[in-house]
Formats: structure tokens, sequence, C-alpha cells
């Protein structure tokens, strides 16, 4: 109805228009995409409708003013049709050349829009209006990484480069450590996403032309402290001396996370046993329809040969929340997911999502996390009678969980967006995106993870797909081909 009425609106301006349309590369994640150019008068624009099926987040029309809206997980961009203007949370910005409404599709003018694009994504994109290409990749960042480490009497800083970077360190008033690297690119997304709150109040990232800055702020005075250039691979390392950093041996001394090479897939089936999930309104259990959906997934890897795969379960079992990330953690998981069915009070809501674990930004994500950590929640309540002691306010335990939310969240979030991507491809019921939240079960496990909700059982159309086999096939092919991406992109690293 929109569109039609949207068509009608401007079909003036686009008939008194010359108009052709070709094809536009998109080079991303090791493969290539293509997304659609049209000229108007000379003037090229690229699809933002198809761009954001590969970059994730989602478009929002309305037809009071013809407003589109790209919504991605922490920012909002607002276009008017026909006018050159735009908004980018709530600063207003030119880029020339009007938006345009081409068959259905938002078109944008590339080569002033993609500058403020490319500030809010966890890549860099670029145009090449002479090679007509975009190329969107993390290698172009040579600041690629920050970890925190305690040490015997102190705490170990490092700044990973792809290469030797000059570089000035400076403490300023309230602890906070500068580093000001020049010719730095900062991966802003994945180095703030190291922030360790034993450590430090905050994690800034600034970039400028000609530089880049990483700026901490402590939480105990920096006093005695030194810097070195460190190679192979080369790094920016801060020693600071300082006994009360020092935390406990067994903390210390754990060994976490993935290796270097992308092989080994942990795949999560929710619930089982006693824990049915949620039910539909023909009685369908969460519990059995996502078994399905991971046995086809493990079966389409197993079949490849290209990696070992795990799963928490197999057959209807309980499995508890320790015991998921036993199973991962004790494989060394390169990759966990987690599969799920969604539910909902509002019966005609529908359509799946993609999660990684970070703080819930809306009401919709809370409602999933609520609803996936219920039987967890439960769980760990027995649990704590059992032993007479409350298990959710151990404050080691906040400690670990707070590690866990930010230690693999880049790459976590990256490949939501490849799960994402290929399931817009692959699923015809409504895509709801990536989004976060705080799920216990993603908590738990060392690893870049991801939650998927396959669809919601409380909707009558969508119980029967999660039922149906060949809806359960589509869903494992879109996990599996994200997966080959995944790896594509992290393992030549």
């Amino acid at each position: 109805m929109f569109k039609t009425i949207l068509t009608t609106l401007i079909l003036i301006v686009i008939t008194c228009s010359s108009i052709s349309a070709a094809d536009t590369d998109v080079f991303i994640s090791g493969g290539k995409e293509k997304v659609s150019r049209i000229r108007i008068d000379r003037v090229e624009y690229i699809s933002l409708s198809q761009l954001v099926e590969i970059l994730g987040g989602r478009l929002d029309w309305a037809v009071v003013g013809h407003k589109v809206s790209y919504l991605t997980s922490n920012n909002r961009f607002e276009f008017l049709i026909d006018a050159p203007y735009f908004t980018l949370n709530d600063s207003i910005y030119n880029m020339t050349f009007p938006a345009q409404y081409f068959e259905g599709d938002l078109y944008i003018y590339p080569e002033t829009f993609f500058p403020f694009l490319d500030r809010v994504l966890a890549q860099k994109i670029t145009y090449s209006s002479s090679q007509k290409s975009i190329r969107i990749d993390s290698e172009y960042f040579n600041v690629s990484d920050l970890t925190i480490s305690a040490k015997a009497n102190g705490l170990l800083m490092e700044i990973f480069l792809t290469g030797e970077l000059a570089y000035e360190i400076f403490i300023t008033e309230g602890n906070w450590i500068n580093v000001s690297i020049r010719d730095g690119k900062i991966n802003s997304s994945k180095i703030l996403s190291r922030r360790d709150s034993r450590y430090m109040y905050r994690l800034k990232t600034h970039q400028a032309d000609g530089s880049g800055q990483i700026s901490m702020r402590m939480k105990r005075p920096v006093q005695n402290w030194h810097h070195k250039l460190a190679l192979d691979p080369p790094r920016i390392q801060i020693s600071i001396a300082d006994s009360e950093f020092s935390i406990d041996s067994a903390e210390s001394s754990l060994v976490i996370g993935p290796d270097d090479k992308i092989d080994v897939i942990v795949i999560d089936a929710g619930h089982g046993g006693r824990d049915y999930g949620a039910i539909g309104h023909a009685g369908t259990r969460e519990k059995d329809v996502v078994l399905s959906i991971a046995k086809e997934l493990a079966k389409l890897i197993r079949k490849d040969k290209q990696f070992k795969v795990i799963m928490t379960r197999d057959r209807d079992k309980t499995v508890t929340l320790e015991q998921r990330a036993e199973i991962a953690n004790g494989a060394a998981a390169d990759l966990f997911i987690s599969i799920h069915a969604n539910s909902s009070v509002k019966k005609r809501v529908r359509g799946w999502n993609v999660f990684f674990l970070a703080e819930a930004k809306n009401d919709s994500a809370r409602a999933v996390e609520q609803l996936e950590n219920s039987a967890f929640l439960k769980e760990g309540r027995e649990g704590a009678a059992e032993a007479d002691e409350d298990y959710f306010e151990d404050p080691i335990l906040g400690i670990l969980n707070d590690m866990l939310m930010t230690e693999f969240q880049a790459e976590s979030h990256d490949f939501a967006l490849m799960c994402d991507r290929e399931m817009r491809r692959h699923l015809d019921i409504p895509a709801r995106g990536v989004d976060q939240a705080g799920f216990y079960v993603l908590n738990k496990v060392f690893t870049p993870s991801v939650l998927v909700e396959s669809g919601f059982i409380s909707n009558k159309i969508e119980e029967k797909l999660l039922k149906n086999r060949k809806y359960q096939k589509k869903v494992a092919e879109a996990i599996y081909k994200a997966i080959k991406r995944f790896r594509a992109k992290y393992e030549s690293r």
C-alpha cells in the first residue's frame, strides 16, 4: 500500500528524469556481492535498501513525509525522499544530492553519504567511483585490538598493530592513559569491546586525520609505569607496577578462547528434557524444533568435513547452563551457536532474530532476554538453595560475567551480521535483524557466540514452519554459510 502511494506521489519526478540501471560490486569477507546502481541526470546512486541486507540493520518506511529510517544496533539515519538532507541520531547533514525512490528501493549518493556511514560501522566502507565498487573490511584498520592482563606485580596492557607505528603516551588528570598513534586507523568497535571494569572506568577512542587515540580512565592512580614497542606481533606494551592490580592466581592462569584456526563449532539446541521452552498454539514444543534445526546444521557441517562439530545435546535431555558452558569451553570452541524459537503474547508478532551478548538496548530484546533466561534463572536458584548460598550474588561470578560480555563482543557482533545476511537470503519470513541482550547461556562461553531465534512459535504460521523439515534445513543452511564466511574472514589473520 505504502509503495503504491509513494510511487504515485513521485511519478512526475521519475518520468521527467533520465534513469539507467546497473550493478555495483560489493567486496566483503572474502566474497563478492552486488547491489543496484542507478544514474539519474548524470548522478549515480547506490541502493541503500540492498546494501542494508549485506551490512545488517533494517529500513523502516513511513508514509507521512516519505520518511525512511535506517536502524543499526546503536544508530539511526533518517532520510526524506527527494531531499538532500538526512539526520544521524540528532544531527542534520547534507549529502549534496537527494535521496531517491526507485522500484521499491531507497537510493543514496554514495560519495558524500558513505563517510557518515563509515563513522558508525564496525568495519571500514569505501566506495570507488572509477571501479564502480564498494569494499567493506576490517583489514583497513592498523590498530586492531587491545588486551589487558594482570601480572604478579601489576597490569600489562597491549595495543596490537599491523605494523610498526610511531606513538606517544601521556597521563592526564583523572587517571587517564592516552595513547596517540601516528597514522593510526583504529578498529574502534573491537577495541571498545575490550573495556575491563575491574581496572578501568572508561575506554574511549578518537579518530582524526593522521592519527588515532585510545584513552583509558583507570580506577587506580597511574604512577610507576613504562612503555615500549614490541614486535612479532607489533604491539604497544604499557606496564603499570601496582600490586593492587593483581588478582587471584587461579583466575589469572585461566586460558580461554578460540585458537587461530576456526575449526571447532559448538551447536547448542536450546532447552531440552524437563525444560520444554516455549509452546505453540498447536502444542509444538520449542525444545523439539530447535533440536531438529541443530541436527540439520550438524549434518551440513559434518558432510563438508571442514569443521569439527560438537552438540550440547543430540537428543531430548536436560542440559544445565554449566554443562553447556563446560562442553563449549572444554572443546576450545571457535564459535558457539545457540538455537531457539521465540514467543510473544502478541500472536501476530513474526520473524527471526540473531542476538549477540551485550546489554539489551530495547524492550523487545529485554523481553527475549527474560524469556530465554527464565529456565536458567530457575536452575541457578535451585542450585543456590541446595548449596545454601545465593548463586547470583557471587562477586567472582559477576567479574567473570562482565569480562565475558566484552571479551568477544566485536567478533560475535560480526558473526551475527553474517548470520543476518544469510538468513535474509534463505528465509521468507520477516527479518527482525541483529540485536543484543544479556543471555546467560552466552555469558558462560569463552568464544564468539550468537543466539538465533528461528521464528515465533507463538505465531500459528511460523509454528507450522518451525515443524517443517524444509524450513529447518533453510535455517541450518543460512547459519552454515555464515560460519564459512566467518572462517574466511578471521582464520586468515
